[in-house]
C-alpha cells in the first residue's frame, strides 16, 4: 500500500471526525458553561439568575440523554441512506444547537439545545466507527479507529482553553465553527462507504469510492470489491431473533462491548469531563479551576496521540488492561484526599495532588477506555450484526451516561466526592478482572478470525 495511498484515507478519516471534534466541544462545554449559569451577574448569566441544582442537573445531563437515543435513528439512516448522508443529516441539529444557546434566554432553551446536540452525538458515536471500519486497511484499523479518540479529546482540549474567558454567546459562535467544516470537507470531498454502494446494488459507484480512497491497481481494487461482496453477501442473510441470540460469537461480542460501556462510564468519564472545575474548585487548591483544567485538558490531549501509536504495537487487550488498572490508582488516591478534605485535615500542602491526579487518570483512560470499546465494535461482529451491535452497544453507553451525569449533583451531596471517586476506583479494578478473563486480542486479525476466537 502506498504512501498516498494512506494519505487519502488518513485525510478521509481527519474530515469525517471533525464531528468528533464538535462532539468533544459539547461534553467540555458543560465545565466551563455551569460555572456561569451558576452566577446571578446578568453579564456573565444570560439567564439573570442562578440555575437551581436540578436545571444544572438536566443541563448537563441532557445532551446525554440525546446521544443515548441518537443510535437508534443513526442505526437505520446509516443502512438506509448511506454513512455519509447520515452524518451530514445529524450535523444539522448540532449546528442548530449551538445557535439555540446562542440566544437563549430560559432553561427550556438550553434543555433543547442540549438534547439536540446529543441526537448529533449519538450519531457521531454510531456511524463513525463503521464508516472508518469499512474504509480502512487493515493493518491501520486500529491506528484509523484511534483518530476519533484524537479529535474529541482536542474538541475538549479547545473548550477548556477558552471557555472561561468568553461569554455563552461568543462560544456559541465558535463552537458552529467545526461542524460548518465538517459539512464542507466532507460533504464534498470524501467518499461514501464502499460497503453502502455494494450493499444498494452499485458496485460502479463502488469502485468510484475505492479507487478514491486508494491509489493501488485496477485489480487490486477489484479483488477488494470482491472481499467487500462477500461480506455483504453474508449480511443479507436473514436472521431471526431466535438465531442471533443462539449465536455464541454474538452474545459474547454484544457482552463484551456492553460491559466495556458500561465500566467506560462507570469509572466516571463523562462526570469528570462535566464537572471538571467544579471539582477543581472543591479541591480549594491555590490554582485556579479554569488553570487546573487547562494543564488537564492538555496532558490529556497529549496522551490521546501516544495511545494512537501503541494500539496497533501493543494490542487492544494488553492496552485495557493497564488503562483499568492506571485509572484505579488515581480515583483512589483522589478519594482518599476528599476524604481527609471532609474530615477537616490540612490539605493545604497537597495542592498540586489533585491535578497530578487528573492527569494520570487521563493519561490512562485514554490509553485504552476512551477509543478501545468503540474499535472493538467495528471488530467484533460480522456485517450482518454490526449495525444492530453499534446501536446497543452505543445506547448502552450514552444512556449510563445521562444516568450518572443526572444523579451526580445528589450522588455528591448524599456521599460526597470521597465517596464517588472511591466508587470509581472499584469500578476500575473490576474492569481489569473482566478484560483479563473475558476479552480477546483483536490487534491485525480479519473479522473471520477474530469470529472464530468468539466462538471457542
Amino acid at each position: 500500500m502506498s504512501f498516498a495511498s494512506y494519505k487519502r484515507i488518513f485525510l478521509s478519516v481527519f474530515a469525517v471526525n471533525l464531528l468528533s471534534f464538535a462532539t468533544g466541544n459539547a461534553y467540555a462545554w458543560s465545565s466551563s458553561v455551569l460555572i456561569l449559569l451558576k452566577k446571578n451577574d446578568p453579564n456573565e448569566n444570560p439567564l439573570g439568575r442562578a440555575i437551581t441544582s436540578s436545571e444544572e442537573s438536566l443541563i448537563a445531563s441532557l445532551l446525554s440523554l440525546g446521544a443515548s437515543m441518537g443510535p437508534f435513528f443513526a442505526g437505520y439512516c446509516s443502512d438506509k441512506f448511506g454513512r455519509k448522508r447520515t452524518l451530514l443529516i445529524f450535523s444539522v441539529p448540532m449546528l442548530i444547537s449551538h445557535l439555540i444557546v446562542a440566544f437563549a434566554s430560559n432553561a427550556i432553551e438550553y434543555y433543547i439545545a442540549r438534547f439536540m446536540m446529543g441526537l448529533g452525538a449519538g450519531c457521531v458515536f454510531t456511524v463513525i466507527p463503521i464508516y472508518v471500519g469499512e474504509i480502512a486497511e487493515t493493518k491501520i484499523r486500529g491506528l484509523l479507529g484511534s483518530v476519533m479518540a484524537v479529535l474529541l479529546s482536542n474538541g475538549l482540549l479547545l473548550v477548556y482553553t477558552i471557555g472561561s474567558y468568553v461569554n455563552i454567546m461568543t462560544l456559541s459562535f465558535i463552537l458552529m465553527i467545526p461542524v460548518g467544516l465538517f459539512m464542507i470537507f466532507f460533504g464534498f470531498f470524501v467518499p461514501e462507504s464502499p460497503y453502502y454502494f455494494v450493499a444498494n446494488g452499485r458496485k460502479s459507484s463502488a469502485i468510484i469510492s475505492l479507487s478514491r480512497l486508494r491509489t493501488t491497481d485496477e485489480s487490486s481494487i477489484l479483488q477488494e470489491l470482491k472481499e467487500i461482496e462477500d461480506v455483504i453477501n453474508e449480511a443479507k442473510a436473514k436472521y431471526s431473533v431466535k438465531e442471533l441470540f443462539s449465536s455464541r460469537s454474538f452474545i459474547k461480542g454484544i457482552t463484551i462491548t456492553t460491559t466495556l460501556m458500561y465500566f467506560q462510564q462507570f469509572i466516571g468519564i463523562t462526570i469528570l469531563l462535566s464537572y471538571l472545575e467544579s471539582i477543581f474548585t472543591a479541591t480549594g487548591s491555590s490554582i485556579s479551576p479554569s488553570s487546573s483544567t487547562l494543564i488537564v485538558a492538555v496532558v490529556q490531549s497529549m496522551s490521546v496521540l501516544v495511545s494512537c501509536l501503541l494500539v496497533d504495537r501493543w494490542g487492544r487487550r494488553m492496552l485495557l488492561l493497564i488503562a483499568s488498572l492506571g485509572c484505579a490508582s488515581p480515583l483512589m488516591v483522589l478519594a482518599t484526599f476528599f476524604y481527609m478534605k471532609n474530615s477537616e485535615m490540612d490539605v493545604s500542602s497537597l495542592w498540586w495532588l489533585p491535578i497530578a491526579c487528573l492527569m494520570f487518570f487521563f493519561i490512562t483512560f485514554n490509553f485504552g477506555m476512551g477509543s478501545l470499546p468503540w474499535t472493538l465494535v467495528g471488530e467484533l461482529f460480522s456485517a450482518k450484526t454490526k449495525a444492530l451491535a453499534s446501536s446497543v452497544t452505543a445506547f448502552t453507553c450514552l444512556f449510563l451516561a445521562f444516568l450518572l451525569t443526572l444523579i451526580f449533583p445528589s450522588l455528591e451531596q448524599f456521599i460526597g466526592f470521597h465517596g464517588a471517586f472511591g466508587l470509581f476506583a472499584a469500578n476500575a479494578v473490576l474492569c481489569f478482572f473482566f478484560v483479563f478473563w473475558y476479552v480477546p486480542e483483536t490487534k491485525g486479525k480479519t473479522f473471520q478470525e477474530i469470529s472464530k476466537i468468539l466462538e471457542e
